[in-house]
């Protein structure tokens, strides 16, 4: 694999992505005039509103001064009146987890596959009329903003901000005092990035669709609460704290070091921090599928046999659009993670694991040698029986917001993840 590290990318503004890292990563924003010539947005207005009335969609729409209140949100499924309705009101909808029902929408995320994919969250649209907008607001994600049909004013500003910083009553964090450091109209084909914490307020100039690629960044909370609830399972349920080496201490009212030390092992026994226990659990609390997302196994196991007729017949075969794939390697081993499994094989086949985690489908060219390999081909036959391989695409309901005017061709050279 070639390193791309200090290849100068056109939708970064001529920066590597070294050099994003460096200095633009959770820093400061960048802005890049023209970063995707040509931009075309690959659903339609109409396709866009039609996947909010889908029930496992999430989706959201934010009306400024509708109803009692300045703000309203409704949460989707919505109903295929609502927009009818809405006349001259000012609103956006958004919908989420627009890649993992439609697949050919990772289009527009793979120029960003310089980041870890257990960082990646989602795709988003946001659509509006003119001067539609969720006002000001901020957001603990990292996200890139492609804008597409029409523009969009957006406002930032770097005061700080808290979660006591938003306006009450309203489920959307709106910033009370908004102060603008920098300003920019963008059209179709602009780029702005936007780290966490970053006070955003952008207005539709016209009729307009924005595409966010977000990157999640779990608490600090959650992560400490799952790594602890995931080591209490493996302690015995009658397992007790036991002190055989006690000591006479002068007061019986002390709590002395000897017995703080005591239970400071304890802890350190049942919650050992060290890279090779950690690594193994946030691998699998990492990829841990959203809800509607998850695998199902196939009704019937296939064997290494039916994947060579797969190939054969020229089918690819691709990862589930829901899940996450990542894998890392420790000495003599590489572990591939997945909807919160983990798969171990000899660090032989990390080069497979690669594959898997780099790609989206997966040609017969790149696929054949290795099931020429026992363990190899073991690991393909058990993805694919469970589900997080699979060879048929998204079932049919979704084939209709398939837009048959959208080119993949066009997205090519912004293509990381293919070669």
């Amino acid at each position: 694999m070639k390193n791309r590290a200090d290849q100068p990318l056109r939708h970064l503004g001529g920066l590597t992505p070294r050099e994003f890292l460096t200095d633009y990563w959770q820093k400061k924003p960048l802005f890049v005039k023209g970063a995707f010539p040509d931009f075309k947005d690959p659903l339609t207005p109409d396709t866009i509103a039609g996947l909010s009335l889908e029930e496992f969609i999430p989706s959201r729409l934010i009306l400024e001064e509708g109803g009692v209140r300045p703000w309203e949100m409704r949460k989707g499924p919505l109903a295929e009146a609502t927009f009818s309705t809405l006349g001259e009101k000012k609103w956006m909808l958004v919908v989420n987890d627009m890649e993992k029902f439609l697949p050919h929408l990772r289009l527009l995320t793979d120029p960003f596959n310089f980041i870890p994919n257990w960082r990646f969250d989602d795709l988003q649209a946001t659509l509006g009329p003119d001067e539609g907008n969720v006002g000001a607001h901020w957001d603990d994600y990292d996200v890139f903003l492609i804008q597409g049909m029409g523009k969009k004013h957006w406002k930032i500003s770097f005061d700080e901000v808290s979660e006591d910083d938003f306006v009450e009553g309203i489920d959307i964090r709106l910033i009370e005092n908004f102060n603008v450091d920098q300003e920019w109209i963008v059209e179709p084909g602009d780029l702005l990035y936007l780290p966490p914490r970053i006070g955003h307020y952008g207005v539709n100039i016209g009729k307009s669709i924005t595409w966010s690629v977000g990157f999640r960044a779990p608490k600090d909370q959650e992560l400490v609460h799952d790594f602890a609830a995931a080591k209490m399972e493996l302690i015995e349920a009658d397992a007790r704290f036991s002190d055989p080496d006690l000591i006479y201490q002068q007061e019986c009212g002390e709590l002395t070091d000897q017995s703080v030390d005591k239970v400071l092992e304890l802890l350190k026994s049942h919650l050992p921090l060290n890279r090779e226990t950690v690594g193994e659990w946030f691998g699998r609390f990492i990829t841990e599928p959203k809800m509607g997302q998850e695998a199902y196994p196939l009704d019937e196991p296939v064997d290494r046999e039916f994947i060579e007729e797969l190939l054969e017949d020229e089918q690819d075969i691709e990862r589930h659009p829901g899940l996450t794939f990542i894998y890392r390697v420790e000495g003599d081993v590489a572990t591939l993670y997945v909807a919160g499994e983990a798969f171990t094989v000899s660090a032989d086949l990390a080069p497979l694991l690669a594959l898997l985690t780099r790609h989206r489908f997966y040609s017969p060219g790149q696929l054949r040698p290795y099931l020429k390999e026992d363990e190899a081909s073991a690991l393909l036959v058990q993805l694919l029986n469970e589900g997080y391989l699979v060879y048929e695409g998204l079932e049919d309901e979704y084939d209709e917001y398939d837009d048959e005017e959208y080119d993949e061709d066009d997205f090519d050279e912004y293509d990381e993840g293919e070669e």
